[in-house]
């Protein structure tokens, strides 16, 4: 799971075109956070997209709350994301927006009793990178858990006319 994640990383930490079997994918350049506001006002319009509303119209609010280290991020059930930010902004590996889409993902698969990275998980994940990144990245984490034979459940939003 983290090194498909890690793979995709790379790729967005820089941006620009991607050939993916000779289609030509637009990235983005991966947002990085200086501090818990930022990180709370990301959370906060990620949870509001009509996307993520629509599969998830119960979920609960989330709060950002700073952690001790620098190394990594964590979901605390039932709603509090910690991020490290100690350290330059350039070296606080985890005050990324892939880091907090995957915090995210566990937030709204632990309201739903789904087992930590399991495929649900990976499914919504695959769900939040499309509402907050776009087509093209979670195409590619798509493809890279699938290459990893890491299963994945698809979160089917039913459209109501």
């Amino acid at each position: 799971m983290y090194a498909a994640e890690d793979q995709l990383r790379a790729t967005l930490s820089r941006g620009g075109s991607v050939d993916f079997f000779g289609s030509t994918l637009s990235m983005p350049v991966e947002r990085r956070f200086a501090d818990l506001p930022s990180v709370q006002r990301y959370v906060v319009a990620v949870l509001a997209l009509d996307s993520v509303r629509s599969a998830w119209p119960t979920a609960d609010p989330v709060r950002v709350r700073e952690r001790a280290g620098a190394s990594r991020a964590h979901y605390e059930p039932p709603g509090v994301i910690a991020i490290p930010l100690m350290g330059s902004v350039e070296r606080r590996w985890a005050a990324r927006e892939t880091v907090v889409l995957h915090e995210l993902a566990h937030h709204l698969c632990w309201a739903q009793g789904d087992a930590p990275h399991g495929p649900r998980f990976c499914g919504t994940l695959v769900h939040l990178y499309r509402g907050a990144l776009g087509d093209g990245p979670a195409l590619l984490l798509r493809a890279a858990l699938d290459g990893a034979g890491i299963p994945v459940r698809d979160v089917v939003v039913e459209v109501t006319r």
